[in-house]
């Protein structure tokens, strides 16, 4: 019995070994062509297939977007995607060619295969179901709790706008980014990167997929990269990719802060210079207008002392009532009319006790005014003629 186990035991072995020799030799044939066929495609990018279920294998090659536009492009995607070829046929013992699927997430290049249909496009709304495989920065942001939540929030968006703009960029499905805090906190650049075969919606949905990965805690981390089959991003605290960077992103502008207790003192000066400048005007002028009806009122005074003095006692002149003159003039008729000059007519007249007269009566639209007058009448009567007879 004990011999009959030992013979089943090795017919199992000997069918398994077979089974993974026929798989490792498939394997061989593939890993071969993906070098050249990689490097010589426009994108960099090669998938191959090989061999009879249950023995045959899904493989594909892809080297990152930021080397297809250097000048040494081909034959450095080629010699990265033979190295990471050459481990795999090199190894010892020979445990790779029994893994169901193997994937090699190098710096510069990558390296996929399976025994499942990897080539084919994903099913599903994920971008694809496998599990992420998550590498991250051992070192935390640190600082200032303002800045370091607005570094990770920052981070955040730059992961979300460099993972729209690769699942845009046709053909490559490639882009970098770079994000400058405005804090002491170095520049964070970004990575992310879909299989060129992918459609924009399935790049998009496998990208956010590995974002969920970045969820609170995590996010504190300076630096990581998360890979899928079909998909991977990558961002870290340091230049880790060639070229410059397909989109930038900016801190957004600080709010204007509210002006200080010193700040409102010196804006509450500025604002009383001209409010002072307004008073002193407007004092000034009303002061002028007090002053302008004073002066007036003063000349307005002066008028009427003049006109009492013509009208009461003066030791000069001998002053009659306005009737006296009438019936001295005969209400200054015509025939009592001696002459006319510009500024009144002149009567002769006799007084009750027997005096004749000779008196001017100014004329009401006469130019002369009651100074002129005055002065006229002044004139005259230093003439001290005893028929001299003012009046008015």
């Amino acid at each position: 019995m004990a011999t009959v186990g030992v013979v089943l035991l090795l017919l199992v072995l000997t069918r398994f070994l077979a089974a993974a020799d026929v798989f490792c030799d498939n394997l061989k044939t593939v890993l071969v062509t993906l070098p050249n066929n990689t490097s010589s495609s426009p994108v960099r990018f090669a998938t191959a297939a090989f061999g009879q279920a249950p023995d045959i294998v899904y493989a594909f090659a892809l080297c990152r977007g930021d080397i297809v536009g250097v000048v040494f492009n081909e034959s450095y995607c080629r010699e990265c995607v033979r190295n990471m070829t050459d481990k795999v046929l090199n190894a010892a013992p020979r445990e790779q060619c029994y893994k169901d699927t193997y994937h090699d997430y190098g710096d510069r290049c990558i390296l996929v295969y399976s025994r499942d249909d990897i080539i084919a496009p994903p099913s599903g709304e994920n971008g694809g179901d496998d599990t992420p495989a998550e590498r991250w920065n051992d070192k935390n942001v640190t600082g200032d709790v303002d800045d370091v939540r607005l570094i990770t929030s920052l981070t955040r968006e730059l992961l979300v706008q460099t993972v729209e703009k690769a699942a845009s960029a046709a053909p490559r499905r490639f882009a970098t980014g770079i994000m400058d805090s405005g804090t002491t906190f170095p520049m964070v650049r970004s990575l992310a990167q879909c299989r060129p075969d992918a459609s924009t919606v399935d790049c998009l949905a496998c990208l956010r997929r590995l974002l969920g990965v970045v969820n609170a805690t995590m996010s504190l981390r300076m630096g990581a990269q998360i890979n899928a089959i079909r998909c991977y991003f990558r961002y870290e605290a340091y230049r880790f990719y060639g070229g410059e960077a397909t989109l930038r992103l900016t801190p957004p502008p600080a709010p204007s802060l509210a002006p200080t207790p010193a700040k409102r003192r010196s804006m509450s000066k500025l604002w009383a210079i001209p409010i002072v400048i307004l008073l002193l005007a407007a004092a000034a002028f009303l002061c002028f207008i007090f002053c302008s009806r004073r002066i007036t009122r003063k000349r307005r005074g002066k008028a009427g002392e003049e006109q009492l003095v013509w009208q009461g006692k003066n030791s000069e002149f001998s002053m009659f009532e306005f009737e006296q003159v009438l019936v001295a003039t005969n209400n200054f008729s015509e025939e009592n009319k001696l002459g006319q000059c510009g500024f009144g007519t002149v009567y002769k007249g006799q007084l009750p006790e027997g005096s004749e007269i000779a008196l001017k009566r100014l004329a009401p639209h006469s130019g002369q005014g009651f100074t002129e007058f005055k002065n006229e009448v002044q004139l005259i009567a230093k003439l001290k003629h005893k028929n001299l007879l003012l009046g008015s």
